[in-house]
Formats: C-alpha cells, structure tokens, sequence
C-alpha cells in the first residue's frame, strides 16, 4: 500500500506537470524514492508551485477518499503521512523545494533549522521515556543526512 500510495504521489506531480505543457528533466528511482525534476524553464514560480503540491495534494486527496469510504485505516493513514512528511520544508522534500521558491535563503535555513531542531527534540523525549520509534528515528537520520549532502 506504501509504494502504491508513494506512485501515486509521483503521478500526481507528473499529471499535472503535463497539463501545464511541461515534461520531467529527468526520473530517477532510488532507495529514498522516487525523483522528478522537472524542466523549470517551461515553468514559472506559480505552476512550478503547483506541481510540486500536487503530489502531497493527491495523498491528501485519496487520504480523505478512504476516511469517506470505510472510516480511514492503515491506506488513509499512509496517505495523511506521506502527504505530510513531503510538505516539511527541507531540501529533499517537495515542502523544502516550495519553500525555496517562495522564500529568501535566511528564510528557508530558519524554518529548516527549527523542524531539525524540534525533530531532535522529539528524538530526545521518545528516548528518555522509552517510546522511540524506529521509524521516526530513521526519518530523523534521513532528513539530517539529506540536508547535509544534498
């Protein structure tokens, strides 16, 4: 269900990344996911925008469809999650990328600085009361990882 709602995301992108008369620069699949760049010269700021929260605005869209249809579960929660994890704004995720495009550099490194800093800081208490969750643990370490190298 995860990789299907994760194609799903990237389809909504390519969608309407075409309906704007644009095509992807380049696809690339790898373990984190899947990439698209598009050819931002065929695009300006405000579809360039749009594109990159089609994505998130498909999961939130099939999130809704699934609480609508039989009250949520795992499909819905997948869905809100995905969604929401790409709209943080750091570099790697579709959030960090719209943040560039809307905002000055100082801007983007602050709000980039303090989601590292408030995610470290709900590292710190899931570890001294003992919930930690491996998955957010891993998340934490990609987007560290993600903001220094890329």
């Amino acid at each position: 269900m995860t990789l299907v709602s994760c194609a799903l995301h990237e389809l909504g992108h390519l969608v309407l990344m075409t309906a704007f008369g644009s095509s992807p620069q380049e696809i690339v699949v790898y373990g984190g996911g899947i990439r698209i760049t598009p050819d931002s010269h065929q695009l300006d700021r405000r579809r360039e925008t749009a594109v990159l929260l089609a994505g998130a605005g498909v999961n939130f869209m099939l999130c809704l469809l699934s609480y609508m249809a039989n009250g949520g579960g795992f499909f819905c929660q997948v869905n809100f999650l995905l969604g929401a994890l790409n709209l943080l704004p750091f570099r790697y995720f579709d959030g960090g990328r719209i943040l560039a495009l809307l905002a000055n550099g100082k801007v983007c490194e602050f709000f980039r600085a303090v989601f590292i800093l408030l995610s470290a800081a709900a590292m710190i208490y899931m570890i001294l009361y003992g919930t930690v969750s491996v998955s957010f643990a891993a998340t934490f370490c990609f987007i560290v990882l993600s903001e220094v190298i890329y």
